[in-house]
C-alpha cells in the first residue's frame, strides 16, 4: 500500500513539472525564478513579472498520511475539481497574450487535508504538519502581493475556487453579502460599505472615477466583463445581485487577509466557477483564454491603461 501511495505521487507530481516547466521553456522572459515548492511539494510557488497573482487553495489531490482527514464536523471537504488545471492554464493564457506572467499559488493537498481559505486553526484542525503548510501558503501569497506592491504600485489579487450551487452562473465575491448588494447604487456606495470591500484601493483611487457600484456591476466591472464574453456572471450589469435565498460566496478568508479592505493597494477578488462550466472539457480552452483576457482586461481599465506588460487589448474585447 505504502508503494503504491508514493508511486502515485511520483507520477504526479511528474505530471505537474511537465504542465509547469513546458511553457517556462518555450518563454521568451521569465520570471526571476521556476517553481518553488513547500515542504513534500504540498505548495507550489510560481513567480511573475506582473501585477497579478492568482491562488488557487482547493484543487489539490494529495492525501499523504502524515497529514491526515481532518477531523471537524459540518466542514466543508470538497475539492474545487479541475481549478488547479484552469488556473495553471490562465497562467499560460496571459503568457500567450501579453508575455508576462502572473505570480500563481497552488495547494496540492486535498481539502479533507487542509482548507487554506479559513484562519489557521479551522485549516488544520490543529494538525501541525498541516498548519506548516497553511504558513507556507499564506506566506507565498504574502511575499507576491508584496513584491507586486513594491514594484508596480498597486495591483489585482484573484482567489480561484469553484462552486455546486444549482444556479449555473460565475460568483464574483468582493466581502459583500447577498443582502448589501441588493442595495440601490447610492447605498451601496456609501463609505460604510467600500470600507470593508477587498477592492477599497481601487474604490479610493480608480483611474476613472468610477463610484463603487459600477466597479462591481457596471460595463466595466470585472462581472461584466466576463458576462460579455458569454458567462453568466454575479455580480454584472446583467446579474447585479442574488435574488434572497439563492445561494452566493461573498468571499473568505484570504480575499479578506489579501485584498484591500485591510489596508495596502492590492485589491482582491473571489471568483467562483460553477461545476458544469469547469467540467466541460469541450469548453475548457475558450473558458481558460476568456478568464484570462478579462483579467488583463480589467488590469488595462482600471490600473495600467498604458503598461506595456499587459499588451495590446484587442478590439473585440474592447467593451462598447
Amino acid at each position: 500500500m505504502a508503494k503504491s501511495k508514493q508511486r502515485y505521487r511520483n507520477i504526479y507530481f511528474f505530471l505537474l513539472f511537465l504542465l509547469i516547466s513546458v511553457p517556462f521553456l518555450a518563454a521568451q522572459e521569465i520570471p526571476t525564478a521556476g517553481f518553488i515548492d513547500g515542504t513534500n511539494g504540498y505548495i507550489g510557488f510560481l513567480p511573475g513579472n506582473m501585477p497579478l497573482v492568482i491562488s488557487i487553495p482547493h484543487g489539490g489531490y494529495l492525501m499523504p498520511d502524515e497529514i491526515p482527514e481532518r477531523p471537524c464536523v459540518n466542514c466543508s471537504k470538497n475539492q474545487d475539481i479541475f481549478t488547479l488545471e484552469i488556473g495553471m492554464g490562465i497562467r499560460d493564457a496571459i503568457f500567450r497574450q501579453t508575455g508576462h506572467y502572473p505570480y500563481v499559488i497552488i495547494n496540492n493537498l486535498h481539502r479533507t487535508r487542509l482548507d487554506p481559505n479559513r484562519n489557521i486553526s479551522e485549516a488544520s484542525d490543529g494538525n501541525k504538519n498541516a498548519e506548516l503548510v497553511w504558513h507556507q501558503f499564506q506566506n507565498c501569497i504574502d511575499s507576491a502581493c508584496s513584491e507586486v506592491e513594491s514594484k508596480f504600485g498597486k495591483g489585482l489579487y484573484i482567489d480561484l475556487h469553484g462552486h455546486r450551487h444549482l444556479i449555473k452562473r460565475t460568483e464574483l465575491g468582493y466581502l459583500l453579502s447577498n443582502e448589501e448588494l441588493q442595495l440601490e447604487d447610492e447605498l451601496l456606495d456609501l463609505d460604510s460599505f467600500v470600507e470593508f470591500s477587498s477592492i477599497k484601493s481601487l474604490v479610493d483611487n480608480n483611474l476613472n472615477r468610477l463610484s463603487f457600484s459600477q466597479l462591481i456591476r457596471g460595463k466595466d466591472s470585472f462581472g461584466s466583463l466576463f458576462e460579455a464574453k458569454g458567462y453568466p456572471t454575479v455580480p454584472s450589469r446583467g446579474i447585479p445581485f442574488p435574488d434572497s435565498g439563492e445561494p452566493y460566496f461573498s468571499g473568505g478568508y484570504n480575499t479578506t487577509r489579501h485584498g484591500s479592505s485591510q489596508g495596502g493597494t492590492i485589491d482582491g477578488i473571489q471568483i467562483e466557477l460553477d461545476e458544469e462550466l469547469r467540467r466541460d472539457m469541450s469548453k475548457r480552452d475558450k473558458l481558460v483564454a476568456d478568464l484570462a483576457c478579462t483579467m488583463v482586461e480589467f488590469l488595462k481599465i482600471h490600473y495600467f491603461p498604458d503598461a506595456d506588460f499587459l499588451g495590446e487589448m484587442a478590439p473585440g474585447n474592447k467593451q462598447p
